[in-house]
């Protein structure tokens, strides 16, 4: 099963940066892929002018996918937050736990833009100030990453994120863990 990410990292040309985006998916705990494909050609700096597009595209990325979370527990009549003391353990206590877990910034397969900066799926507004002053030092590389296994249920539930502008394996950096 095959996965996109666009990760906001700071370092010092995309050469750092990559490096970094690797080495935080090589000490992650929660999500092990089998490879993982640094896509340059589709990686910005913070100076191009696509870069904050791309970034804001990639929030209301997750705000969607979060929202569908909170939509279906809302469809199954949890409408507030004292009703989720009767939430039964299974599929939606799950889907809560994967919702929180986007909220308090943990890395997932569902997460199509993560701010490495602040373990975040947002961007603050102290963050977005910073980036603009010094907007050299701010990459938001783009990753495909494949797992040896398909992700069941909850997690990836067939929303599926296709390459963007048609890209295809053919045309990635291989840049394999």
């Amino acid at each position: 099963m095959e996965f996109y990410h666009e990760l906001l990292v700071e370092g010092d040309g995309f050469e750092v940066c990559k490096e970094k985006a690797l080495r935080f998916f090589e000490l992650y705990k929660l999500i092990s892929y089998k490879s993982i494909y640094i896509l340059e050609p589709r990686s910005l700096s913070a100076v191009h002018r696509d870069f904050w597009v791309r970034v804001d595209m990639g929030i209301a990325e997750n705000r969607a996918v979060l929202d569908g979370f909170l939509s279906e527990l809302s469809r199954a009549g949890f409408k507030s937050i004292p009703e989720l003391r009767e939430l039964p353990q299974g599929y939606l206590s799950k889907l809560l736990h994967i919702a929180t877990h986007m909220l308090d910034g943990f890395f997932g397969v569902d997460s199509y833009f993560y701010n490495l900066v602040e373990d975040s799926h947002w961007i603050s507004h102290e963050c977005r100030k910073k980036i603009q002053l010094y907007n050299r030092l701010y990459w938001l590389i783009a990753l495909e990453a494949s797992s040896e296994r398909d992700i069941l249920g909850l997690e990836r539930r067939g929303r599926g994120r296709p390459m963007p502008n048609g890209l295809s394996k053919s045309s990635m950096l291989d840049s394999r863990l």
